[in-house]
């Protein structure tokens, strides 16, 4: 195993005309970084890896911070958003984003402290459960949560926390959390990188910090069919934007991360047109053109999982999803991800949504879209397991994980293995010998263009 990402993909044997490629599958976890699964296929069954050029980190996060607020895309400056201000809320993400709140959330409370205003943090965790207190010193700092400030979480069981704030233009109500909706000013803190409805970062407002109702009925729209990774123009992702300033977002602080967490970009301004250049600055490394399967698409895709994707399966499974534009129908998608589990959670946590409609099938998607309907199953996990099963009704999905895993993921209906070597050849019974083998490490964060 390879010490570290870097020198993984720097060891990298992936040309087709090579005898053997020795493939390094990211194979790692938030507590668990620089493990590698290697592989040895055939030069002739490789036909490209998808291996982005990331940038440097940022040498001085802060100095980029300070720089991006005083000189927005669009909007006005932190400064000037602050003179006069008397409450301002600052939106965050929850823990399983990567946006370095614990250095950006304190400056910010000393910039809102020195103008006079008075600070509150609510964390955008829409429908996932609250953050337990040591969480929360994890993501701010043990100076930030003993200074005094109002730390929020959001919780939609909290029905009167929410204030109604106008109906977005697909007919999507718009309740926001009480506290954001009380502040003069409101910055957002967020992590811009590939979703499987289009791009994150753009949803501080839904769902993060908006009601039950809300976010249901915006996710409805998860089901389109223009809803897919890389299309930051899907209805779902506009009427995020649309929630966004009918809230009042004064400010977006948007940054892209790369595959060990660290910070590589950082701009901020008006929330949508800075997140939307955010998203350019992501696409010119994370977004790859592939003639190479217009055609012919893949027998057999490959994909690993790096640390900032979490250790939970209902959040590394969408690189499967983003591998879907190379596979062909009928194709097999090998998913390498430990998946270790968070707090009681174990790692294939909330899939179970997904059993009673495996092995997927037409006949059970139907079903699976009813339940949706009639609300049996919530759109906010769904729309996540839905998008998966959609591409298990493309391809033969088969999952390489920890051994404490096999039990329950084979209960709920996946094909799981100890080793990539297995998946792999099980793979190439399937397709024979010959089979073409696309390799697409980063899967999560990666976005193919077929």
């Amino acid at each position: 195993m390879a010490s570290s990402p870097k020198e993984g993909l720097a060891t990298q044997l992936c040309r087709a005309r090579d005898a053997v490629a020795t493939l390094k599958i990211p194979y790692e976890t938030t507590e668990d970084r620089g493990k590698f699964l290697e592989l040895t296929v055939a030069g002739k069954n490789l036909i490209r890896s998808f291996i982005p050029t990331e940038p440097s980190p940022l040498a001085d996060l802060m100095g980029a911070v300070t720089k991006a607020v005083e000189n927005p895309i669009g909007g006005k400056k932190l400064s000037e958003l602050l003179a006069g201000a008397r409450k301002v809320a600052i939106i965050t993400e929850n823990q399983f984003r990567a946006a370095p709140t614990t250095q950006i959330v304190p400056w910010l409370l000393t910039q809102i402290r020195r103008a006079g205003a008075t600070p509150v943090i609510v964390i955008g965790c829409g429908k996932m459960a609250v953050l337990a207190p040591d969480a929360i010193e994890r993501k701010f700092g043990s100076e930030v949560v003993g200074s005094g400030v109002e730390i929020y979480c959001n919780d939609v069981k909290q029905r009167d926390n929410y204030v109604f704030e106008g109906t977005t233009s697909s007919g999507v109500a718009v309740w926001v959390h009480r506290k954001v909706a009380e502040a003069d000013v409101i910055l957002t803190i967020s992590t811009t990188q590939a979703t499987l409805w289009g791009y994150g970062g753009s949803g501080m407002i839904i769902p993060g910090v908006a009601g039950n109702e809300t976010i249901e009925y915006n996710h409805v729209m998860s089901l389109a069919p223009d809803c897919r990774p890389g299309n930051n123009d899907c209805r779902m992702q506009q009427d995020k934007y649309e929630a966004a300033r009918i809230a009042g977002v004064s400010m977006g602080i948007h940054l892209l991360v790369n595959n060990a967490s660290q910070p590589t970009y950082v701009n901020a301004g008006d929330f949508v047109v800075a997140h939307q250049e955010a998203v350019r600055a992501y696409e010119r490394t994370y977004r790859f053109a592939a003639p190479e399967f217009q055609k012919q698409k893949a027998d057999i895709v490959i994909a690993g999982c790096s640390a900032p994707t979490g250790d939970l399966f209902t959040h590394t499974c969408w690189a499967v999803v983003n591998c879907l534009p190379i596979v062909k129908q009928g194709g097999t998608i090998i998913f390498a991800t430990p998946c270790r589990g968070y707090r009681t959670w174990p790692g294939f946590a909330l899939m179970d949504f997904m059993k009673p409609f495996l092995p997927a099938s037409p006949e059970k998607q139907e079903l699976a879209l009813k339940s949706f309907y009639d609300q049996s199953n919530g759109l906010w996990t769904g729309c996540v397991w839905y998008k998966l099963y959609e591409a298990m009704l493309q391809a033969d999905v088969r999952v390489v994980t920890l051994p404490q895993n096999h039990g329950l993921a084979r209960d709920i209906g996946f094909e799981v293995y100890d080793t990539a070597e297995k998946a792999y050849q099980d793979a190439l019974s399937r397709h024979g010998s010959d089979a073409r083998v696309a390799f697409v490490p980063y899967g999560r964060y990666t976005v193919l263009d077929a």
